[in-house]
């Protein structure tokens, strides 16, 4: 977990992530995240830091 502190396609993807919660202009988000390592995704069906399948998408409104 240290290395991935410093990652900078990590920072990319959450700050992404925020950017679309924080400026949404429909409805509601969908965000994809790792259950495994936490990374957070855009519409993968594996995570590619850890390769687990285990994809959990949360709806915000």
């Amino acid at each position: 977990m240290r290395g991935q502190k410093n990652d900078p396609k990590r920072q990319s993807t959450m700050r992404k992530a925020l950017a679309a919660v924080l400026c949404r202009r429909d409805d509601h988000t969908v965000i994809e995240e790792c259950r495994r390592c936490g990374t957070t995704l855009e519409s993968e069906v594996t995570c590619p830091s850890c390769g687990s399948s285990d994809i959990v998408e949360y709806r915000i409104r």
